[in-house]
């Protein structure tokens, strides 16, 4: 067949109209035919429609009731476009009611008239058919729930007047209430969008869902949010005045003196609920609400801390995974202390935050600003069996007048020799340059009270065994006492 198969017969050998050779000479030629072949498969999704069509019952209409609003609808128009009939001379009336009886004669005489229907056969129009009420509506799908999850927490927290016992298990959803002690809370609730409540504030979840999310503050809050889709909104309430961003990074504070908006990057707008002009705040501005309302350049001080208030949200947000396969990391320390787990900088201690399960390092910062490293904590997926992590870091030790005497004593009662039995095995197997850093407190009579290791590279087993070398050994004079850490080459 040197031709192209006309769509018609592809239609013909569907419906069974086609010969067994010439159908065998059609599917021959579609083999090698790319055309026929896409030909022939669009007529065969045609045909399986049309099977599918004929095979459905035909819907129920209300048939009467369209042919009654039909007339009625044409005939209110007929009547309001054709204008009053003329009255007719009484020469007409009588004219016509003398036909009218020459047709009362006739039909007596020859039978009924007939008017070319029966009477039954006329529409009868009802009140029920007239104002028949209307197909509802569909209505439209409900926007679709938030949930929120907690990240970290500083002092108490309530939710919805209570202290919840596990904060970091609980959903935060649309309804919620969140009040702050001297403490706060972030909450995530999407991917790089969370919100911090500040300390002494109070936060209602008025609205959470995917469409429109509506939050009421009382205090402190930090906001970042992704970029809005064109029919989200996200909206602020701080007394009159209403915040909406569409995505950004910005600070809310607002209490009964006066209400202060802050944007570090995106752009916010304010406005009130009678719909007066609303002012724009960019990127790196902020206003004070009240009289006079000029937008201000951020100070580098009011900028840094902006972004150090920056809500915690974790990568790849989603809440089922989070919510069992995370767990809480609780932080002690002794007095106010800056914290930073795994080199991200967290905020003030103590605190607990949500990590992923596995070995954590914590680092704390001295007097001077600077982070040393506290520990590490292994942290497992919460169970019922296991108890939530928790490092507690001690006080830092004020600074030593004699510490170069007390690192001397040190160095000279350090056994090497036990020591390198220790590590023995360890270089067999080619680990070299090991190290441990110590943190050491001697008090004023020589005694050592606290011996840790904050800081190494050996395996579990070596480092108690280097530990209790160091700890049989030290022995210090009388003196002035001291904390310090001490770093030990092996």
């Amino acid at each position: 067949m040197s031709a192209h198969v006309a769509p018609h017969r592809w239609a013909d050998l569907w419906a069974g109209r086609v010969g067994t050779a010439e159908r065998a000479l059609m599917e021959r030629h579609a083999a090698a035919c790319g055309s026929c072949r896409r030909t022939r498969a669009r007529v065969q999704r045609a045909s399986d429609s049309f099977t599918a069509i004929r095979d459905q019952k035909a819907p129920d209409l209300a048939w009467d009731s369209v042919r009654a609003r039909v007339h009625w609808s044409v005939s209110t128009e007929r009547r309001a476009k054709v204008p009053p009939p003329r009255r007719w001379p009484w020469p007409a009336w009588a004219a016509f009611a003398a036909a009218t009886a020459g047709a009362v004669t006739l039909a007596l005489v020859t039978g009924p008239i007939s008017l070319g229907r029966d009477a039954d056969e006329a529409p009868v129009l009802s009140n029920a058919a007239i104002h028949a009420p209307s197909p509802a509506r569909a209505e439209a799908p409900a926007a679709a729930a938030l949930v929120g999850l907690v990240n970290r927490t500083t002092g108490d927290v309530l939710v919805d007047g209570v202290r919840p016992a596990e904060p970091f298990a609980r959903r935060i959803v649309a309804g919620n209430t969140l009040v702050t002690g001297d403490g706060g809370v972030d909450v995530q609730f999407g991917e790089a969008s969370a919100f911090a409540l500040g300390p002494r504030s109070r936060l209602e979840l008025r609205r959470f869902d995917a469409q429109a999310i509506e939050l009421v503050v009382e205090g402190t809050l930090d906001v970042q949010v992704a970029a809005r889709a064109k029919d989200q909104r996200f909206t602020v309430i701080a007394g009159d005045r209403v915040v909406e961003v569409r995505g950004t990074q910005f600070r809310v504070q607002h209490d009964a003196s006066a209400t202060s908006v802050a944007c570090r990057h995106g752009l916010v707008e304010i406005g009130r609920a009678d719909r007066t002009p609303r002012i724009a705040v960019a990127a790196a501005k902020r206003v004070t609400l009240g009289p006079d309302e000029r937008v201000v350049p951020l100070t580098p001080d009011e900028l840094a801390a902006l972004a150090d208030a920056t809500p915690l949200s974790l990568p790849m947000w989603n809440p089922d995974v989070f919510e069992h396969g995370s767990a809480p990391l609780e932080i002690a320390t002794a007095g106010r202390r800056e914290i930073r787990v795994d080199g991200v900088e967290l905020g003030t201690g103590p605190m607990r935050v949500r990590v992923m399960p596995g070995r954590h390092t914590v680092e704390a910062a001295d007097n001077a600003g600077r982070f040393r490293r506290a520990g590490w904590v292994d942290v497992a997926a919460p169970t019922k069996d296991v108890r939530p992590a928790r490092l507690e870091i001690p006080a830092e030790a004020p600074p030593t007048r004699d510490l170069t005497a007390r690192r001397r004593q040190f160095a000279g009662n350090l056994d090497r020799a036990r020591l390198a039995a220790c590590t023995r095995s360890a270089a067999k197997q080619g680990l070299t340059g090991a190290y441990v850093q110590l943190e050491i407190t001697v008090d004023a009579q020589g005694a050592v009270n606290a011996l840790n290791i904050v800081d190494t590279d050996l395996p579990k087993l070596t480092r108690g065994c280097v530990l209790d070398a160091i700890r049989d050994t030290l022995r210090f004079q009388r003196g002035a006492a001291a904390t310090w850490r001490e770093r030990v080459e092996l």
